[in-house]
């Protein structure tokens, strides 16, 4: 279990070693623009004012333009360091739960998730011709028990999500 949870953990190291980079990238490049901006305020390449000069709508874009910029780099940084995401996936868990419930119709996805070492968290996402009797009566049979079982954890309580799509 430990080692499925460290292995989890290396997969988004990449992920977050170049958010990194990108970010002391972009400091540093800031960094040296206001550097040399100050020590040569006349330089016509750093003059933004002359750039500016009789578009009023010129900063007030850029400034809309490093906002839109700015909330998407944060969305990302927060996705990559799994902001909202609770546990590991575990593939043996989804594999077997997808065994289990095979023969259903309807099932548009299948996730498993492990918290800790205190739950399991199974989400499915059906579609509206989904048979969601079947799937609660399956899941309560022998689902979530096959599931428990493949990931080495029988007496993990679990808690199952059901979503039904729209048309």
């Amino acid at each position: 279990m430990r080692s499925h949870l460290r292995a989890h953990l290396r997969s988004h190291l990449g992920n977050r070693v170049g958010i990194g980079l990108v970010g002391l990238a972009l400091v540093g490049g800031g960094g040296y623009v206001m550097s040399v901006r100050l020590d040569r305020p006349h330089d016509p390449v750093m003059d933004l004012a002359s750039l500016t000069a009789g578009r009023p709508w010129a900063w007030p874009l850029a400034a809309g333009v490093a906002l839109l910029l700015a909330l998407a780099a944060t969305r990302w940084l927060l996705s990559a360091l799994g902001w909202r995401r609770c546990g590991s996936r575990t593939a043996s868990g989804i594999a077997m739960l997808g065994v289990a419930l095979r023969g259903v119709d309807g099932i548009a996805g299948i996730k498993v998730r492990i918290v800790g070492e205190r739950r399991m968290r199974v989400s499915l996402s059906l579609r509206p011709e989904a048979d969601l009797p079947e799937v609660v009566a399956r899941l309560d049979r022998s689902a979530i028990s096959r599931a428990r079982g493949a990931v080495g954890l029988p007496d993990l309580p679990a808690v199952a999500r059901l979503h039904v799509r729209r048309r």
